[in-house]
Parts: structure tokens; C-alpha cells; sequence
């Protein structure tokens, strides 16, 4: 009896040191953070290896979370003043090299869509103004960019990688979650869906 308790209890503590081994990677992969922080340029492209790995579309019918933010200009802007409107909102950083890889294709579809009824809002992450606006002005790209320099949207919205990109439909309803780089073909069929 003593032989088959003390079997039981190794596969138990067995068990629960291989879940908790997995678990603690899982969480380590999936936490945003600012591999700039680290001055190790392995961990800044582990990141974006994992942030690229993430890809995934996830269908989601859910009222968008309302939220106020200044632009660039300094300018504030509310999502709650784009009711009727489609909405691309994207989730970035400058430092972030798959959010950099799909900047070209945001300004496609925002030199296509200017005119029509979507309003892009790319919300950069945790960075100030001034590394920001040299970014986008040393790009040229025209679109919307907001700061969410104290991370209080990206946390209201659970981002745990970036890019990630949310599709809300005339509503105000989010139609579609994107996480990982996105191409121009991609974002015109969830427009399209929404």
C-alpha cells in the first residue's frame, strides 16, 4: 500500500511540475513588453519571432471599449465619435519589426480609403511623442497614430503581443481580433466582413 502511495504521489508532483514548466513558458512568451529595456538584441528578436508566431484571427462579437486619446497633432479622439463608421485600430511600437513590416500596407489602405467611411487608428504603445512622430514622419505615412504613452488602452484591451489589430464594425462592435503583421489583402477582407 505504502509502494502505491508513494508512486501515485511522485506522478502527481511529476505532473504538476512539468504543468506548471509549460505554463510558465506559455506567460513568458505572451507578455508585451519593450525588448529595448533589456539592451539584448537576442531578446529583441526572440520577441519578434513570438509576436510573428502569433498569427491568428479570432471572430469576436463584442462592444469595442471606448476610449480617449491624443494624436500626434495633440489633437483627442474619441472611438465613441466614430459610431457609423468601420474602425481599424492597430496596436504598435516603433521598435516592433513585424508592426514596422505592415506600416506600408496600412498607408495603402488608408491612401485607397481616405475618402470613404474607415477610419484607421494606429495606437502606438508606451512610447513618447518625439520617438513617435520621427517614425512616422521619417516614413511618410499619413494615417491616424495615437499615443497610449501610459499603456491604459493597450491594458483595457488585453493586448499581450503586438501587432494586434481589432476590427470594429458601424456599430461599434468588434468584428474581428488580428494578432500578428497583417498584408493590405488581409485587411481589405475584414473590412469587407465587417
Amino acid at each position: 500500500m505504502k509502494k502505491v502511495i508513494l508512486m501515485l504521489l511522485i506522478v502527481i508532483l511529476f505532473g504538476v511540475s512539468i504543468y506548471t514548466v509549460l505554463n510558465y513558458n506559455k506567460n513568458k512568451n505572451n507578455s508585451l513588453q519593450n525588448p529595448d529595456m533589456n539592451n539584448s538584441n537576442s531578446s529583441v528578436q526572440n520577441y519578434a519571432l513570438n509576436s510573428a508566431d502569433k498569427k491568428q484571427n479570432t471572430f469576436v462579437k463584442t462592444k469595442a471599449i471606448d476610449f480617449k486619446l491624443k494624436d500626434l497633432n495633440g489633437k483627442e479622439v474619441s472611438l465613441s465619435t466614430l459610431k457609423g463608421k468601420h474602425v481599424l485600430i492597430n496596436f504598435w511600437a516603433t521598435w516592433c519589426p513585424p508592426c514596422r513590416s505592415e506600416m506600408p500596407d496600412i498607408e495603402k489602405l488608408y491612401q485607397e480609403t481616405k475618402d470613404s467611411d474607415l477610419v484607421i487608428l494606429a495606437i502606438d504603445i508606451g512610447e513618447d511623442k518625439e520617438t513617435v512622430k520621427s517614425f512616422i514622419d521619417e516614413n511618410k505615412f499619413n494615417f491616424n497614430v495615437l499615443l497610449d504613452s501610459n499603456k491604459d488602452v493597450a491594458i483595457k484591451y488585453n493586448i499581450t503581443s503586438i501587432p494586434t489589430s481589432f476590427f470594429i464594425d458601424k456599430e461599434g462592435n468588434i468584428i474581428y481580433k488580428k494578432i500578428g503583421a497583417m498584408n493590405i489583402e488581409e485587411m481589405k477582407s475584414f473590412i469587407k466582413s465587417s
